[in-house]
């Protein structure tokens, strides 16, 4: 028996019900600049939901990390990539 379908800010934006199986948020390659030791950080500069956070590590650049429970998907993100590489991976039918 199923229960009732959650709804969440996520899925209001995204159009469904929030399924913790469905992995819907943007999807960063290892191309990204920070991953090859370049400060990069347009992609959290251009969250509108802060969900793309720059935590402080040593021995490097900051490394980019998802909030998923921040991330509405709109893609803001995407565009302002200088290399492309992030995704934003296909909504589960």
């Amino acid at each position: 028996m199923t229960g009732p379908a959650v709804h969440t800010r996520r899925s209001f934006l995204t159009g469904g019900a929030a399924e913790a199986s469905v992995h819907r948020v943007i999807a960063i390659s290892d191309a990204c600049l920070a991953v090859a030791g370049i400060i990069c950080q347009t992609c959290g500069d251009a969250c509108p939901e802060g969900a793309i956070r720059f935590p402080l590590r040593r021995g490097g650049p900051p490394l980019p990390v998802v909030e998923e429970d921040a991330c509405t998907r709109c893609g803001l993100c995407a565009p302002v990539c200088p290399i492309g590489a992030i995704g934003l991976p296909e909504r589960a039918a």
